[in-house]
């Protein structure tokens, strides 16, 4: 996970709220990693996880895994990528809050009826897994009426202080940021994925459904690199008749240590060790990589956004 204790806990004790990726974590694991975070900040700090059902079973093992990080007394579960209503109480019992992570007005309705505490609105320019289908500017005041008094965080193509005070003005609570924090010291991932964050443009980005191998049908950004150049100069054919289908591109170590071949259009992200050439690999990025001009501490990175958006809330 890119999100792992020192990246959550310097975003916490720079004043943020740092959150940690969990997502197919073992709850073993998942407590090594929050105590982990707690060893470095005492201040509050959530736990996302994934609650997109693709396999049978997988809502059991769901409610589990909130129960688990919600057992931990973390501060939040993040959830995304599906119906929250199976879990809200399961992180209410400990006094824990839930946040949903949603790409429609429709959605966050559902979410507001379903208990959740707060709603986060994601346009079509976020990276990674997306859910919006219409930009974040579209959809954050809807949602905010949607859902009133309900608190709403914006996400998506937000990279900046100027793009924190325009969701602010528009009446969001917050945002929440992946791909700026990507590009920083404590994110785990590789160097050169952090520097291709830096070189792009929104330009240099794509959405479409490519990296399909272990969670399918799931529309996804990231960053142009030889997989995509190589799929769209064959004619970009369906699953089944891509090039290198069915290839390893090298081996990344999980959070746990395992080592794993890592198949050619498999989700994933390349850890700091990665031995294989990145530019196969799927590099998550939203639009906001057109802010991000270089890799730095992430307490920089929340001092920077804070002082900016406050620049020009005044100015």
């Amino acid at each position: 996970m890119a999100a792992g204790p020192a990246l959550a806990a310097a975003v916490s004790k720079a004043g943020g709220f740092g959150v940690l990726g969990a997502s197919g974590m073992p709850s073993d694991e998942l407590g090594r990693q929050v105590a982990a975070v707690r060893g470095l900040t005492t201040k509050p700090f959530g736990v996302n996880i994934i609650i997109a059902e693709v396999d049978p079973g997988d809502r059991e093992w769901l409610v589990d895994a909130v129960g688990a990080a919600s057992a931990l007394h973390v501060a939040a579960v993040i959830l995304f990528w599906g119906d929250a209503a199976p879990y809200v109480e399961h992180a209410h019992r400990y006094g824990v809050k839930v946040f949903l992570q949603v790409g429609s007005v429709e959605e966050a309705r559902a979410a507001a009826a379903a208990g959740v505490d707060v709603v986060i609105a994601q346009g079509v320019e976020a990276g990674g897994h997306v859910k919006g289908t219409t930009s974040i500017w579209e959809l954050l005041p809807a949602t905010i009426k949607a859902v009133k008094p309900l608190p709403v965080l914006a996400s998506g193509g937000i990279g900046d202080g100027a793009g924190v005070a325009r969701a602010l003005r528009i009446g969001a609570q917050g945002v929440s940021l992946g791909t700026r924090f990507v590009a920083s010291d404590e994110a785990w991932v590789h160097r050169a994925y952090k520097q291709r964050i830096v070189e792009a443009s929104s330009e240099d980005t794509v959405y479409n459904e490519l990296y399909d191998v272990w969670w399918p049908k799931a529309p996804h950004r990231t960053l142009r690199n030889k997989t995509f150049e190589e799929w769209v100069a064959a004619g970009s054919p369906p699953p089944g008749e891509r090039p290198g289908e069915g290839t390893s591109i090298g081996k990344r170590r999980l959070g746990t240590g395992e080592p794993k071949e890592w198949p050619r259009y498999a989700i994933g992200i390349p850890p700091p060790d990665f031995d294989g050439d990145i530019e196969y690999a799927p590099l998550w990025a939203g639009e906001s990589c057109s802010v991000v001009k270089d890799i730095k501490p992430a307490a920089e990175i929340v001092r920077d956004l804070v002082r900016d958006a406050e620049a020009a809330l005044t100015g």
